[in-house]
């Protein structure tokens, strides 16, 4: 029963710093247009029926039941026959409107930065490339690799965590290695050619792979990276993270991946963010970043009911000199609404599944 109670400690975290990123979401959207001189007449903190409000200037501030994120409610967001007033959300420029509407996901990308610049500098933690362990039968041993072998360079390229060396070896079946290895303070170095494998890379597709057998040891290694370095590490990161997701969307369009094994749902994403708040402050912080990330570059997809939705009627309303009719904005939404809920359901099935969440929380009532 305690570790059912633990276990649910860290879920209620998880989902406190998802809601949070939509809420700072949220936010963004709020500073740019008060900033911008429209009157916002309510901000919700969380969804559904109001536990307490207070009032300050034109907005009136609640908390809301449902602590997931928030939202904004402008004056003058809708045409109508009525005379537009200064302060409305619709008297404004299209630029002002877009900066309004592009704060959001501006935000979430600002807290993915943040995040991971503080994973590098805080330090972060990584296995050693040291033997713990070799397998019978396999190059490893052929080569004679024994426990407590530390791998120091393939091919004269430098290697400072099992992380780089298995990038090496998954990278080269079939291709003759040179090690540099390390033994009770002698350097060595030994030939081993991977062993090819089949396995799937990053997306789900089938891929050759090189194994030579070995197992880590525990040993780890905090590292820290100075807060300049630590910027073009983030920038990497990040850039590294959205190609391979687009790249990834577009293997799923075009069905050359299965969309159950490429993408996950808001069950997935708490789930893992679960796991990173139980593995410590690094993954944590990492975690946020990429969730922020996804945040940021999902609402800008061209979908009316997102923030892309609303940037691409802006578009349209700027090349045709007058706005998208409220018709078609309105059965546009509706649509994709249904579309977008029918997709995430299904998602949200499918992530039930894969993770085995009915198993784990049956042990921990039983716990």
């Amino acid at each position: 029963m305690v570790h059912a109670v633990v276990e649910l400690g860290v879920i209620l975290v998880a989902i406190f710093l998802i809601g949070l990123l939509v809420l700072v979401h949220e936010l963004g959207h709020l500073f740019v247009a008060k900033r911008s001189g429209v009157h916002v007449l309510g901000f919700s903190i969380g969804f559904g029926r109001k536990l307490f409000t207070w009032r300050r200037g034109d907005t009136e501030y609640s908390f809301s039941a449902i602590p997931l994120g928030g939202y904004v409610k402008m004056a003058g967001e809708q045409h109508s026959e009525q005379t537009s007033q200064p302060g409305d959300y619709l008297s404004k420029p299209i630029g002002t409107r877009a900066l309004i509407v592009f704060a959001g996901p501006f935000v979430n990308y600002l807290v993915a930065i943040i995040s991971i610049w503080l994973m590098f500098v805080t330090g972060y933690p990584a296995r050693l490339p040291i033997v713990g362990q070799v397998v019978e039968d396999t190059p490893a041993q052929a080569a004679g690799l024994q426990v407590g072998d530390q791998i120091q360079s393939i091919d004269g390229r430098p290697i400072a965590t099992w992380e780089e060396m298995t990038k090496v070896i998954y990278a080269s079946p079939d291709q003759p290695l040179s090690f540099a290895i390390k033994r009770q303070d002698v350097s060595q170095a030994v030939t081993i050619t991977p062993r090819p494998k089949p396995g799937r890379d990053l997306f789900g597709r089938p891929k050759t792979i090189g194994l030579i057998g070995i197992v880590p040891s525990r040993e780890i290694r905090i590292y820290r990276v100075s807060p300049v370095a630590a910027i073009g590490r983030t920038i990497h990161m990040q850039n590294d993270f959205i190609v391979q997701n687009f790249f990834g969307l577009w293997l799923v369009v075009t069905g050359q991946v299965s969309m159950r094994e490429t993408m996950g749902g808001p069950i997935a994403i708490v789930y893992l963010t679960t796991e990173a708040v139980r593995e410590g402050l690094a993954s944590t912080l990492s975690f946020v970043g990429v969730i922020s990330l996804c945040l940021a570059v999902f609402n800008l997809f061209p979908i009316p009911i997102l923030d892309g939705g609303h940037l691409l009627f802006l578009a349209i309303e700027k090349l045709r000199g007058r706005p998208v009719s409220i018709n078609v904005q309105e059965r546009s939404a509706q649509v994709s609404l249904v579309l977008l809920t029918t997709l995430v359901l299904v998602i949200c099935i499918n992530d039930v599944n894969r993770f085995g969440l009915l198993d784990k929380v049956i042990g921990w009532v039983r716990q």
